[in-house]
């Protein structure tokens, strides 16, 4: 029998539960509470810094999280030394100190080794710069897996000129992908900014960790030539939709007053489902009346996703809502014939956002993925994967 100090204790229990989870937030399915974001300090025998877009990877490795990231150094002893990574090439350091120091930088692609020296112990601050005053391109693209797929993306918004690369989540499809698709993010010659998808937080359990520890907050923002991007967490249901991280993202920029110039919000699952008949789109209670709403507000008039496999354009209740989700080349396989694309996109100052759709080209040789395979097989398309293993017939790389 239950006593009525048993029903007082558990009722007090699951009160404080529920206000945990309304402040915290609640992600569903795989039930769980937020995590935490990563940490903007590292302390430790050679290195104290505190960081502006950016997060610690490991000892003295650090990740750009955004294109002109600023770091505050405390030189122990005089000197310090670091490494950042997923950097511009074209980055400018810049040094903001009153006392004279040496400082020496290494640049490997995206990657920094930074040096900097002193007669004195003092803090100093530097900061990269890009010389894309006058407008810039970038690429999008979202659904690619982590194996040649998403190689073979990098490389083409390389070779299309994109100044960073946005990538809109579903890196992790099968076993051995997320460690693949980190070490490419790494390798890769431009930038890339990362939203995480339904597919990357779950492997044989949860793993937000690897999420945060190796690529960056789930929320986060950042300006560059005029325009806001607003990276902006949809891979789980989540609950209540105005709490977490995300909440927390909103209401800081609101609290930053009006913003002038061009907003991009990107994401992973659309606002709608550009699809007809289909809705494979943000299923949480309240969560897109909560996002329009809160976009409305900010002044957001175009939001990236990806999620469906698929590119499209649609207005949806004011939002300007593009797909780009073509990463695995699906379609590609199913019409025989090379139709999926990537966007572009143009940036210039006091500008509406002005976007392109270019052919993608992956190579046959690279429309590797598991995902292609086992989808053909469970809708029966037997025709298209015997064609594409009799394309790929003594290929190496098949």
């Amino acid at each position: 029998m239950i006593t009525r100090r048993q029903l007082l204790t558990g009722g007090a229990v699951l009160s404080t539960l529920a206000l945990y989870a309304h402040q915290r937030g609640l992600r569903y399915p795989r039930l769980s509470f937020e995590h935490s974001a990563p940490s903007s300090s590292i302390s430790n025998a050679q290195l104290t810094a505190t960081f502006k877009d950016c997060i610690a990877v490991s000892g003295n490795v650090l990740r750009a999280i955004a294109p002109e990231p600023s770091i505050t150094v405390r030189l122990v002893n005089g000197e310090a030394s670091f490494e950042i990574t997923n950097l511009a090439p074209n980055a400018i350091l810049k040094v903001d100190n009153k006392m004279s120091a040496q400082l020496d930088e290494e640049i490997h692609k995206t990657r920094r080794v930074v040096r900097v020296s002193s007669s004195t112990d003092q803090t100093i601050t530097l900061t990269w710069s890009l010389p894309v005053s006058e407008g810039f391109e970038f690429a999008v693209m979202g659904d690619t897996g982590g194996g040649s797929e998403l190689a073979w993306t990098l490389k083409r918004a390389h070779e299309l000129g994109a100044q960073f690369f946005l990538h809109l989540g579903d890196f992790n499809y099968t076993d051995g992908e997320y460690a693949q698709a980190i070490e490419l993010f790494d390798k890769a010659e431009l930038p890339c900014y990362i939203t995480i998808g339904n597919h990357d937080f779950h492997d044989n359990g949860l793993i937000y960790d690897q999420f945060l520890r190796r690529i960056g907050p789930m929320n986060h923002a950042f300006e560059l030539a005029g325009t806001r991007f607003i990276n902006v967490d949809t891979a789980a249901d989540f609950w209540p939709a105005h709490a977490g991280h995300r909440g927390a993202l909103f209401n800081a920029l609101e609290r930053a007053g009006p913003f002038t110039g061009e907003q991009v919000m990107f994401t992973h699952r659309p606002l709608k489902d550009p699809r007809p008949h289909d809705d494979h789109e943000i299923g949480g209670i309240g969560e897109i009346d909560w996002l329009l709403k809160r976009s409305r507000e900010l002044g957001i008039k175009t939001v990236l996703n990806g999620h469906v496999h698929h590119s499209a354009e649609l207005d949806y209740q004011g939002l300007r809502q593009l797909t780009i989700g073509e990463g695995l080349g699906h379609e590609n396989l199913v019409l025989q014939k090379q139709v999926a694309q990537i966007m572009m996109a143009t940036v210039e100052p006091n500008k509406t956002l002005e976007h392109r759709w270019v052919d993608l080209n992956m190579p046959w040789a690279d429309h590797q993925s598991p995902t292609h395979l086992f989808k053909l097989k469970r809708d029966r398309r037997h025709k298209q994967l015997e064609w594409y293993q009799t394309l790929n017939a003594g290929n190496e790389h098949a």
